[in-house]
């Protein structure tokens, strides 16, 4: 969490009002063939708190089209969300949204 300096843990208003305006991006999932089914779900839960049947379908989409779309966000968000899946092993990019 930010802190706004104050020493009271309340986020900065200023950073929150950044992030919110940024122009959205997509985190694009793709397919490989090192990674299980189940593991790419749990990790797509887990980075960004998709519930088990939309992890389980971008998944699948990324299994049988090469890439999913697994998020639009903004791009703060969409670069941190990347680093954590490349971080668990799977392949993802980040893309200006369309």
């Amino acid at each position: 969490m930010v802190s706004n300096g104050s020493g009271n843990g309340a986020p900065d208003v200023s950073t929150v009002e950044d992030t919110a305006h940024e122009e959205p991006y997509s985190v694009i999932l793709y397919n490989d063939n090192t990674n299980f089914a189940d593991f790419v779900v749990a990790c797509l839960v887990a980075v960004f708190g998709h519930s088990i049947s939309l992890a389980t379908k971008v998944m699948e989409e990324a299994h049988h089209h090469g890439r999913a779309l697994a998020a639009v966000e903004g791009k703060s968000e969409a670069v941190r969300h990347c680093r954590e899946l490349k971080a668990k092993g799977l392949v993802a990019t980040v893309e200006k949204a369309v």
